[in-house]
């Protein structure tokens, strides 16, 4: 806690009490231009970026710090909280309410300023975009439990990147600095693809620009009452979700349900999981009649930037029997597209792959696309069909109504061409941007008829059965069954048909 001193020279100055752990301190230090501390409860990570954002400002006056939260609850009751226990408005700075900025005093005179903002307003999004930032501190940016008992998303990893490349631009500022501080998220979220950390172990921080330090219970317990790591271990349980991350400092993946894993995905094409398509794959035309090719359009709807990019996946299901049932992923791409250049990407990639049916998320202004894409096909003379699907349930329930038929080997996936697809899928839902390619992929995926078996028995009594056929067989003295017959077996001569012919020869129409 800070308390007020009098100094020697006749004033009075902030005395700051705390002992910070050797993890914490080297991430408080550390100069590297992207820096994390994730770790268990208590162990000072929103205090560790409170510090380091004041160290920063005393050590460059006139520097413009930001600190972000994602949302202003959160950012209130935590942040800024954390921050004013140790630089009371009023004695360490002055707080503008309104604008959100602080005003720290400085020895020197001068003033560096600290902004605090939260990410679930779009105002706050767009002034933070809009700054020249030297430093940047995200609090809890993996997100957290909510009040329903969900986690939710944090911060989107795009705004994330698009913020970060507003910090240290200008040549003579003072060198720019990101720094992440939080509880541990899965090691499939983007945090852990940000610092090349799989979630096992010591970080390697394989990149020269960004370090990583793991926090555990012993870097702060000297703060912190004697039991009360196991208290909460005596309530949570040993080796429980919430235990494994919130006290043994896990990266694991907790409250949600992965759809998809890694080890699942199949590939086709030469020397892979499926080698070789059947030889009716391809036609002289360059058609496809050994396939049965569909597409799933999710076009971007939001008008956050964050979440603009619209996702086409092309499918196809193999009708050849050496391959019946499977689904080839042939094509998924995304991007940020207008109405008319989803219209031309749509019917680009029907020419391409000869699709005969094209599948569109019907929610909002979807209705009219399928009018514009209707009268353009019309017009450049493609025969194709285009239906609207209504969403049926939240994301990951139906991601989950097509996982299946990726574990099982069903759908299977090319080469090249649906590696941005694939990454989609590993990285929902803990990156909510990850979403339109595995939307479009369900909608395409999820149309295709289910294929009925080659052979069907009919419905009601069986026909032939062993007793039937045994009763059947000869008794006694019965005609034995040949089998040929002809018509001197039943004392008749085979009629000769030759001289019937030969009358009807020579004989003139009429």
């Amino acid at each position: 806690m800070s308390s007020l001193v009098d100094l020697p020279n006749g004033q009075q100055g902030l005395q700051l009490d705390y002992h910070f752990s050797e993890t914490a301190t080297r991430f408080i230090l550390d100069p590297t231009f992207i820096t994390g501390y994730f770790g268990v409860l208590g162990s000072s990570k929103t205090a560790s970026l409170c510090w380091k954002g004041w160290l920063y400002a005393q050590a460059f006056p006139g520097s413009r710090v930001g600190l972000l939260r994602n949302t202003w609850p959160n950012l209130r009751d935590t942040t800024m909280a954390e921050f004013f226990k140790w630089w009371p408005p009023g004695l360490a700075g002055r707080y503008h309410k309104t604008d959100k900025i602080f005003d720290l005093f400085l020895p020197s005179g001068e003033i560096s300023q600290i902004y605090f903002r939260h990410m679930d307003s779009e105002q706050d999004i767009s002034n933070t975009l809009s700054l020249n930032l030297d430093a940047l501190g995200f609090d809890e940016p993996q997100g957290g439990l909510n009040s329903t008992g969900g986690l939710d998303p944090g911060i989107s990893v795009n705004l994330y990147r698009s913020l970060v490349a507003r910090v240290g631009r200008d040549l003579l500022r003072p060198p720019g600095m990101v720094w992440l501080v939080g509880n541990p998220p899965p090691p499939d979220h983007w945090i852990a693809q940000e610092f090349g950390y799989d979630g096992h172990g010591a970080p390697q921080n394989p990149y020269p620009d960004r370090r990583l330090y793991l926090g555990t219970r012993e870097d702060n317990q000297r703060n912190l009452k004697a039991d009360y790591y196991e208290r909460l271990q005596r309530v949570w349980g040993v080796n429980t979700p919430m235990a494994r991350r919130y006290l043994d400092g896990a990266w694991t993946s907790f409250g949600v349900e992965k759809p998809f894993q890694n080890a699942w995905i199949q590939r086709w094409g030469p020397g892979t999981d499926v080698p070789a398509l059947p030889p009716s794959y391809t036609d002289d035309r360059g058609g496809h009649p050994g396939l049965v090719c569909e597409i799933g359009f999710d076009p971007a709807i939001s008008e956050k930037d964050t979440a603009a990019r619209s996702a086409l996946v092309v499918a196809a299901q193999v009708r050849h029997p050496s391959m019946r049932g499977r689904l080839l992923i042939l094509e998924a791409i995304a991007g940020h597209w207008s109405v008319w250049q989803q219209v031309r990407q749509l019917l680009n990639a029907v020419t391409r792959w000869k699709a005969r049916t094209v599948r569109i998320e019907k929610v909002a202004y979807q209705a009219a696309l399928k009018d514009i894409l209707d009268r353009e096909a019309k017009t450049r003379g493609i025969h194709v069909h285009v239906e609207l699907v209504p969403p049926d349930g939240d994301k990951l329930r139906r991601a989950s109504a097509w996982s299946p038929l990726v574990e099982d080997g069903t759908v299977v996936f090319p080469t090249t061409g649906a590696e941005d697809l694939i990454a989609s899928m590993l990285a929902v839902p803990g990156d909510p941007s990850r979403w339109d390619l595995v939307d479009a992929a369900g909608i395409c995926i999820r149309g295709f008829p289910a294929l009925e078996a080659a052979r069907t028995r009919l419905p009601g009594p069986t026909v032939s059965t062993p007793e039937r056929a045994q009763s059947y067989a000869l008794r006694g003295g019965g005609m034995p069954l040949r089998a040929v017959v002809t018509w001197e077996q039943f004392g008749a001569r085979t009629p000769d048909l030759r001289r019937r012919a030969q009358g009807y020869t020579g004989r003139r129409p009429g």
